[in-house]
């Protein structure tokens, strides 16, 4: 017997434009990550490398539109995954939808409009990225209808058999 658990499969398309969307925001998280380290570990505007580096802060900035628009396709895709017909009795990969759409969908956007604060936009103004942040507001309410969807399915099967 093993206890490895096997990966969630997607039964619809939209469970899978919102686990592309959300895989999209792991590689913005990535690729912010690895050019802070060409830049020296500088992350932020106003900080100074901590080595010497190998290109100049920013390297290749995450664009704004590409993080808006990556959760505008999750944004759809959750509305899309709340209210179709067929609901998941999954309640945990509801939930873990969840929890990496928190992540990487509502909090990446903020670090990102932070971390390339004064890039393109005025000084000390925050970058375009946190737009990202209230489309997922939209996401948010979706994913937890979904979530709570799943559990009344969930549960009605052990309703029916306790009667």
């Amino acid at each position: 017997m093993s206890i490895a658990l096997a990966p969630a499969r997607a039964r619809s398309p939209w469970e899978r434009a919102y686990r592309i969307a959300t895989i999209a925001a792991a590689v913005q998280f990535g690729w912010v990550f690895f050019m802070g380290l060409l830049a020296g570990g500088q992350f932020l505007a106003d900080e100074w490398p901590r080595w010497d580096p190998l290109a100049e802060w920013p390297v290749l900035a995450v664009p704004a539109w590409l993080t808006i628009a990556i959760g505008a396709v999750a944004a759809a895709a959750a509305i899309a995954m709340a209210v179709r017909r067929e609901v998941t009795d999954e309640v945990g990969v509801a939930f873990q939808d969840l929890a990496t759409g928190v992540l990487l969908l509502g909090l990446l956007p903020v670090g990102l409009a932070r971390a390339y604060a004064g890039v393109g936009v005025p000084d000390g103004a925050l970058g375009w990225h946190w737009i990202a942040s209230l489309v997922f507001v939209v996401t948010l309410l979706a994913l937890v209808v979904r979530v709570v969807r799943a559990s009344r399915a969930s549960r009605a099967p052990r309703d029916g058999r306790s009667s």
